[in-house]
């Protein structure tokens, strides 16, 4: 019986230990790596949609539209459960509202297809539904590359990460 009691008991205790480390890994990752970055724009899963964001979307707006002549790149990236057409929709957004503070100026944003930024097994491990919808948004974003050593009033930028080349340009 005591044999029994123990067996089953490691049957529950190993997979919850292994599941709470999961759990334990991406809340690091969300914490320290996985974060939303100025200026890039995130959206809502399925949706063209904002999502809520440590600062404002007309912010990143306005910098970019300072910012044009030393952008090198506009790439967009959706999960692997959103359309096409729905990162279409994104662009046009995205477009309408740089138009705000950018008259005039035409800009090509690529779209990296079915890529995604973070797996979506590494998603699906997530238990948490406020940290899923959080992680989707991270895969549903408008990121920005900039030329190395770009220089505003006197003073020399650091290059962001260029995104990986597309597949395709929405």
């Amino acid at each position: 019986m005591r044999q029994q009691t123990i067996k089953l008991l490691l049957i529950f205790i190993i997979p919850s230990i292994s599941l709470s480390a999961q759990n334990t890994e991406i809340n690091r990752l969300v914490k320290s790596e996985l974060e939303m970055t100025f200026p890039s724009i995130y959206f809502k899963n399925n949706s063209t949609d904002y999502a809520k964001m440590p600062y404002a979307v007309d912010s990143c707006f306005k910098y970019i539209a300072e910012n044009l002549d030393d952008i090198v790149s506009y790439t967009i990236w959706r999960d692997s459960n959103e359309t096409e057409q729905l990162t279409k929709n994104r662009v046009k957004k995205l477009k309408a509202g740089l138009k705000k503070y950018s008259p005039g100026w035409q800009i090509e944003i690529q779209s990296m297809g079915k890529e995604q930024k973070i797996a979506r097994q590494t998603i699906n491990k997530e238990v948490d539904k406020k940290q899923i919808q959080y992680l989707l948004s991270l895969n549903s974003v408008l990121d920005i590359s900039k030329t190395a050593g770009a220089k505003k009033n006197g003073k020399t930028e650091i290059m962001w990460n260029s995104p990986v080349p597309g597949v395709g340009v929405a």
